[in-house]
């Protein structure tokens, strides 16, 4: 969200999709001041065109959750009620103007998040890996 005006200036249009009930991703939304568009897909059907991974139970409990989880307690952010599976994880994807897509991010777990830096060159037509 705080890259929103760097998204808007490339053309792109950012959607979120959510395992809530369409109320549930619009309180998530508002409680976390989130100025993008989120579609409600609670029967995961995207995560699955997408061949999204699901991890493993222990991954729940891995380092690099655990730090993520404790840095977003330091900031104020409490752990709320899970609201779907807690296993599936997300994904990045940018798509083109014609469906395709031109990137793509499967995370190796929950803390693994797409850089925004190599996103917003896919969108400037630039290659993700470059400098």
């Amino acid at each position: 969200r705080s890259r929103k005006a760097d998204f808007d200036r490339a053309g792109a249009r950012v959607v979120l999709v959510g395992m809530g009930s369409p109320e549930e991703c619009t309180a998530f939304l508002q409680k976390f001041d989130i100025p993008f568009l989120m579609i409600s897909d609670s029967k995961q059907a995207l995560y699955r065109q997408f061949h999204l991974e699901r991890m493993s139970p222990l991954g729940v409990f891995s380092p690099a959750v655990a730090i993520k989880g404790l840095a977003a307690m330091a900031r104020g952010s409490g752990i709320g009620k899970p609201i779907g599976d807690v296993l599936q994880l997300p994904g990045v994807f940018v798509l083109d103007a014609g469906g395709r897509i031109v990137f793509r991010h499967q995370p190796a777990g929950p803390a693994d998040h797409a850089d925004p830096d190599r996103i917003l060159k896919v969108l400037a037509g630039r290659p993700a890996s470059a400098a």
